[in-house]
């Protein structure tokens, strides 16, 4: 047992891994400059050039061309230049905050499909289900849409639940990068996202084997 635990482990390290990257380094970079005396607009200028920095590396590791991370490195090359035009550090903020409107859009989606034909969480796990059970169990399990009311109900739940916890998330960031001080608002900015899917996360893991719908 222990050494099916240590193997484990570093796989779950690895997971942690680009969290830390994508979420804390930022923050480290910003608040490492601010402590030293850097002023706003460049601490959050280098701090916002991490993501760009990590994608680079990324892609020289794997070769391969990831469209999210070219729309990473435009969102950057973006705010970047229109900062350095109107010299105005909230720029860089807002296009944190906007660019995570895509999550929100997602939310919406998935809010709405819990009304509207079937949840649309059903549809992004499928892949999931598929992995894990294969294509009889993947019918097996898309089947109990039709026989099972329970079934339907769980699914709705934690789609409305997911779709919730996008919106709650975009909510905060605008929030954050039009009224908080500039000093604060990159730490809600980084960590809301973080601080929300934490216990998303833990009632899904609940909700979802409570309700019976695993695979």
């Amino acid at each position: 047992m222990t050494m099916a635990v240590a193997r484990r482990s570093p796989s779950r390290f690895a997971l942690l891994v680009p969290m830390i990257i994508d979420f804390g380094l930022p923050l480290v970079v910003f608040y490492g400059l601010r402590a030293a005396g850097v002023d706003q607009w460049w601490s959050l200028l280098l701090s916002a050039v991490v993501p760009a920095g990590v994608v680079i590396v990324r892609f020289a590791h794997s070769r391969r061309v990831d469209y999210l991370a070219l729309f990473v490195l435009s969102a950057v090359a973006l705010s970047v230049g229109v900062s350095a035009l109107t010299g105005d550090p909230r720029t860089m903020l807002i296009r944190d905050a906007w660019g995570g409107l895509l999550g929100g859009l997602i939310g919406i989606w998935l809010l709405a499909s819990v009304w509207i034909g079937r949840p649309a969480l059903m549809y992004l796990i499928r892949a999931f289900v598929l992995t894990k059970v294969g294509p009889d169990g993947l019918r097996a399990w898309e089947g109990k849409w039709d026989t099972d009311p329970r079934f339907r109900h769980g699914l709705r739940v934690i789609t409305f639940v997911w779709g919730c916890a996008s919106v709650v998330n975009v909510v905060v960031t605008l929030l954050a990068a039009y009224l908080l001080p500039l000093d604060l608002a990159p730490a809600v900015l980084n960590v809301s996202w973080p601080v929300i899917l934490a216990p998303t996360l833990i009632f899904h893991l609940y909700y979802t084997r409570k309700a019976d719908l695993r695979a």
